[in-house]
């Protein structure tokens, strides 16, 4: 009888043991990925990054790109931000710790297109 059980435990040892909570995201973009119509045209959206932390902090938000600094909150564990995003390429945002310059957690917002541009072969004949 305890030869079955130890049989199946060295079998399936991952569905009988306790998997560790993974935090969650702490910087979020809803929506994550813009969608244009044709390639190497401007994506429109408006993007919502919401963050949260479980310590009370000085935190920044940034563009991980060119590092400009968009907002900061002081004394606070949450904090959302409104972001126009028009832009030909992905952008990524990095939520850091102000008084460290540590970075916490990145969000990407994607860019999509629904038409890529192809070049079409124009074959030249005489005949």
């Amino acid at each position: 009888m305890y030869f079955r059980w130890i049989c199946v435990l060295l079998i399936f040892p991952s569905t009988f043991t306790v998997k560790a909570q993974e935090p969650p995201e702490a910087l979020i973009a809803v929506p994550d990925t813009c969608v244009a119509l044709r390639e190497g045209r401007n994506c429109y959206a408006d993007v919502t990054l919401t963050w949260e932390q479980p310590i009370i902090g000085n935190y920044c938000l940034r563009d991980a790109t060119s590092k400009y600094i968009m907002q900061c909150w002081l004394k606070q564990q949450s904090g959302t931000f409104n972001y126009a995003f028009d832009s030909q390429q992905s952008i990524s945002f990095e939520l850091f710790d102000s008084n460290t310059s540590k970075i916490i957690s990145i969000a990407e917002v994607k860019l999509q297109w629904v038409y890529q541009n192809r070049q079409k072969k124009r074959r030249w004949r005489l005949f």
